[in-house]
């Protein structure tokens, strides 16, 4: 397993809208590329989000980032998303469940 870790710095303001899009637009998109795993979004400040994608290999977990930083291009053209950095590699510890 591979995984993308997306950094981006938002408006206060904005970040709900933000959050809605990615909910309503981007989330089945990326639940229907090849090797998808799980996807989540972290408010983890008042200014910044973080999404954190995994996909069974790093091919299609580079393929996954390439689609979303073009989907944050053109879905949030409108909003002050400013992309910050980007981690990605294997995945080495896991566990799921609720």
């Amino acid at each position: 397993m591979h995984m993308n870790i997306r950094h981006y710095r938002v408006p206060p303001a904005q970040a709900e809208e933000i959050v809605r899009r990615v909910d309503d637009l981007w989330l089945e998109k990326i639940r229907r590329m090849r090797g998808f795993v799980s996807y989540h979004v972290v408010r983890d400040a008042e200014d910044r989000l973080t999404s954190m994608s995994a996909f069974v290999d790093e091919a299609d977990a580079k393929a996954a980032g390439e689609a979303s930083a073009e989907w944050v291009g053109a879905a949030l053209q409108d909003m002050d998303i400013e992309f910050l950095e980007q981690w990605d590699g294997p995945v080495v510890v896991h566990a799921g469940g609720g």
